[in-house]
C-alpha cells in the first residue's frame, strides 16, 4: 500500500523547527529515530502521547495525525490510514498544497477500500488536474455513474489529444460496458493509431465494430491487419466469433462469420458453414438458418444435420417439407428415432388439421 501511495503523491511539503511548539518538535524527531531503529509501535505510542499536547485546530495537531496516517498506510492498516489523515485535514493547518497531496491519498484509500461514494467526495474538493480527473472517472465508473465519468474523461482527451493511453483505455471501456460499440470502437481506434503493431488492438477494434452491428468493417479491420503485417490467424478470428457467441450475441456472431467467410479470411469448410446455421439458429433467424442446414446437410448427408432441417421446419410449420425431409430417415439411435416418430405424428396432424 505504501508504494502505491507514494508512487502518486510526495509527504508533506517539509516544516521548519520554529514554526511548530518545541515538544511536538521533539516528539516527531523521537518517532524518526524510533521509526530508524525499525520499532514501530513505540514511534506510534511517542505520537499518540504527544496529541493531548497539541491544540485543535493546530498545526502541531494536524502533522501528528498526519505522520499517524501514513505510518498506518506503511503498516497496510487501511482503516486507520483513512482516519487520521481525515483527523489532519480537519484541522486546516498543513496548507493547501499539502492538504491535496493528502486528500488525494485519502482518496485514493477510500477506493482501494471500494468506498467509492466517499471518494468522490475528497476527489471533488481538489483542485483540477488530470491526476484528479483520472480518480473521479474510476470512482465514477465503478458506482455505474457513466453520465459523470464519460465527459470529465472526454473532456481531458479534447483538450489534450496526446493524453496519456489510459484515458483512450476508460473511454473505450465505458462505451464498452453500456453498449455503445460505435463509440468505444472509435476511441479504440486512437489506440490502435498509437500502436499499430500491438495485434491485440487489431483485434479490439474488429469485435468493437462487429458489435456495432459493423461486420464488413470488422472482416476489413482484419483485412487490413494482415497487409499490415499484424496479421491476425484463423484462431484469431475464430476466438472474436466464440466472444460473441459467449457474450450473449449470436446475431452479432453470425454476421461476423458470414462476411468472413464472404470475404475469404476463413476457408468455407463444411465445419464453419455448420457454424454459421448453428450460429443463426441462437439467433432465431430462422430462415436463414433453414437455408444454411439444408445445405449442410445435403453435402454431409449425416442424419444430425437433417434432424436439424426437421425441427427447424417444424418450427416453421413447413407440413409438407417437414414430411418430405422425414421420408426414408435413417435414424442413428434411439433418440434420434423418437424424435423423428415424434415430428412425423406433429406433421401427419397438423396436415389433418389443415385439411
Amino acid at each position: 500500500m505504501r508504494a502505491w501511495i507514494f508512487s502518486c503523491l510526495l509527504l508533506a511539503a517539509p516544516v521548519l523547527a520554529e514554526q511548530i511548539d518545541p515538544r511536538v518538535y521533539r516528539a516527531l524527531d523521537d518517532v524518526r529515530a524510533a521509526e530508524q531503529g525499525g520499532d514501530q509501535a513505540a514511534a506510534r505510542l511517542q505520537l499518540q502521547a504527544a496529541l493531548p499536547a497539541s491544540a485543535e485546530g493546530s498545526l502541531e495537531r494536524a502533522l501528528l495525525q498526519q505522520r499517524l496516517a501514513y505510518m498506518a498506510i506503511d503498516a497496510g492498516d487501511a482503516e486507520h490510514a483513512i482516519h487520521w489523515l481525515r483527523e489532519s485535514l480537519n484541522q486546516h493547518a498543513l496548507g493547501a498544497e499539502v492538504e491535496a497531496q493528502d486528500r488525494a491519498n485519502l482518496a485514493r484509500l477510500l477506493m482501494q477500500q471500494q468506498r467509492y461514494r466517499q471518494a468522490v467526495m475528497e476527489l471533488e474538493q481538489l483542485p483540477t488536474s488530470d491526476a484528479s480527473r483520472e480518480l473521479l472517472v474510476q470512482a465514477y465508473r465503478e458506482l455505474g455513474e457513466f453520465s459523470k465519468a464519460l465527459p470529465l474523461a472526454e473532456q481531458v482527451v479534447r483538450r489534450r489529444p496526446e493524453a496519456g493511453d489510459i484515458w483512450y483505455q476508460l473511454l473505450v471501456g465505458m462505451n464498452y460496458e453500456i453498449k455503445r460499440y460505435s463509440e468505444a470502437a472509435r476511441w479504440q481506434q486512437v489506440l490502435l493509431t498509437r500502436a499499430p503493431d500491438n495485434r491485440a488492438n487489431w483485434r479490439q477494434l474488429a469485435s468493437l465494430q462487429s458489435l456495432a452491428g459493423q461486420q464488413a468493417k470488422a472482416a476489413a479491420t482484419m483485412r487490413l491487419a494482415q497487409l499490415a503485417g499484424v496479421g491476425l490467424t484463423p484462431g484469431d478470428m475464430e476466438t472474436l466469433v466464440a466472444l460473441h457467441t459467449r457474450a450473449g450475441a449470436p446475431w452479432q456472431a453470425a454476421r461476423l462469420l458470414e462476411q468472413l467467410l464472404s470475404d475469404r479470411l476463413l476457408d468455407s469448410t463444411l465445419e464453419r458453414q455448420r457454424q454459421l446455421a448453428q450460429l443463426w439458429q441462437a439467433a432465431r433467424d430462422y430462415p436463414q438458418a433453414l437455408q444454411l442446414w439444408l445445405r449442410v446437410a445435403a453435402a454431409s448427408g449425416q442424419s444430425a444435420d437433417r434432424l436439424q432441417v426437421a425441427w427447424l421446419q417444424y418450427q416453421q410449420e413447413q407440413w409438407q417439407a417437414l414430411q418430405a425431409t422425414l421420408r426414408g430417415f435413417q435414424p442413428s439411435g434411439t433418440v434420434q428415432r423418437n424424435q423423428v416418430n415424434l415430428l412425423r405424428t406433429l406433421a401427419e396432424q397438423a396436415l389433418e388439421v389443415a385439411q
